[in-house]
């Protein structure tokens, strides 16, 4: 038999390739070192399922998952209660069990934060030989997750903190078991894309295992990397309240698993469960702004600490396709961020509609006609389904009295597209008091 040093990966390519009793030779040693290594002890149940042994894997599967759930990994506790269901196993109380843990009604949970994963053992063990039939191994291997079970026994009465978990912490233990019953365990492979920019969304994402790279590719240009996403880390949640395009892609950067939350799926269960609902909205109310913070350069000149307190004077506002936002010679009716989707800026001039701008998630509109106090010059239509953060007139003047870096941020913005929309004309960039635009 050919030798290797026992690791995760090695043991997870013998189990994907169907050779289960290497994955437990190579398992089994590692268990017997460290009994609180929960992916070595996954991977060993997962290696007794597939020879057959489908109630002892079982039953390891589940108290792993709770091993899990306790070493403040529920995303990865809830992925492998919905794998036991995937197997066409009965995963029983197993996430009334997490959501006792983790939802509302917890009295565990503290602002902490996530750690992450623990580092591979750096021993250079062995698999066990051939000095082990397969009956010795499976037995020893058996032995190996008792250890672990025994382990894992004693985590609840450690008084370990607990991290609230967005969107799940929030909703009670009936509701927290109706949303992760709806959610769907997905494989995707590395470099396989997940969503792809201009599409429409149809579903919200969970890391569970694994990383996501996301991607933003310009009209012109090369791509941008946005982001590397880890274990517990959503993306795509704009799908569930909007019916705007993707404003990147998402893809695999190694073998990942996810959990899916299907558009169509949530507004059923929205319907049936009001709770649920609201949580659903306001969680990706939050991460709406969470994100526009981190890219909106009108928010630069602002301090991070100060942002949220600037947003929070925002209302939401949804626009279908080719629905005219301003329209020229109109009193403009406030400031737009655009958190998803996109706009046309276009004016008319002798007779000709000429497109002065295409702006995306993160610009803003409406600028002008508040700075100068004048009717809008152009038109703004959307170009798609956009969602968008509107601050009225009215309440223009005290969130800038109030902010002032904020009014920093919305006044060089204006001088900018000032020249770049002369330019566009044909015109000279006028001085920044005789600005009128949108």
């Amino acid at each position: 038999m050919k030798s290797s040093v026992c690791t995760h990966k090695t043991a997870n390519e013998s189990l994907r390739s169907g050779d289960s009793l290497r994955a437990l030779r190579i398992v089994g040693p590692m268990l017997e070192n460290n009994p609180s290594d929960l992916t070595a002890w996954k991977i060993g149940a997962l290696a007794l399922i597939a020879r057959g042994d489908l109630r002892p894997g079982v039953k390891n599967l589940k108290s792993v998952a709770l091993a899990m759930a306790e070493e403040r990994n529920p995303i990865q506790a809830i992925a492998t209660a919905k794998e036991i269901q995937d197997l066409g196993q009965d995963p029983g109380d197993l996430i009334s069990a997490i959501a006792q843990i983790y939802g509302s009604e917890s009295d565990r949970i503290e602002e902490v934060e996530i750690p992450p994963p623990p580092l591979p053992s750096k021993l250079d063990m062995e698999p066990w030989g051939g000095d082990l039939d397969d009956e010795q191994v499976v037995s020893r291997a058996g032995d190996a997750m008792a250890m672990a079970w025994g382990a894992a026994l004693t985590l609840p009465d450690r008084g370990i903190r607990l991290p609230y978990i967005p969107l799940l912490s929030a909703l009670g233990t009936s509701d927290f078991e109706h949303l992760t019953n709806a959610l769907v365990r997905q494989v995707v492979e590395e470099q396989e894309i997940i969503v792809e920019q201009g599409t429409t969304g149809d579903a919200m994402y969970i890391v569970a295992q694994g990383s996501v790279v996301v991607m933003h590719h310009p009209a012109s240009g090369d791509p941008v990397e946005l982001a590397r996403l880890g274990p517990g880390a959503f993306f795509g949640e704009m799908a569930l309240v909007s019916s705007t395009t993707r404003a990147a892609t998402v893809r695999a950067s190694e073998r990942t698993v996810l959990l899916r939350a299907d558009k169509t799926e949530m507004e059923h269960l929205t319907e049936r469960f009001a709770k649920t609902g609201d949580v659903l909205v306001a969680f990706c109310h939050a991460r709406m702004l969470e994100n526009l913070m981190r890219v909106s350069p009108v928010l630069k000149p602002v301090p991070p600490k100060r942002r949220p307190d600037v947003i929070s004077k925002f209302n939401t506002d949804y626009r279908s396709e080719g629905e005219v936002i301003i329209k020229q010679d109109s009193d403009g009716p406030g400031l737009f961020l655009i958190v998803s989707g996109g706009v046309r800026v276009s004016k008319i001039e002798d007779n000709e509609d000429v497109v002065l701008a295409n702006l995306g998630p993160g610009d803003l509109f409406g600028e002008i006609s508040l700075l100068m106090r004048k009717p809008s010059t152009a038109t703004v239509t959307a170009d798609q389904n956009t969602a968008l953060l509107f601050l009225p007139r009215t309440e223009f003047e005290s969130a800038t009295a109030e902010f002032p870096e904020f009014l920093k941020g919305v006044y060089d913005i204006a001088v900018n597209r000032d020249m770049r929309n002369n330019s566009i004309m044909g015109l000279p960039a006028q001085d920044a008091d005789g600005l009128i635009l949108v």
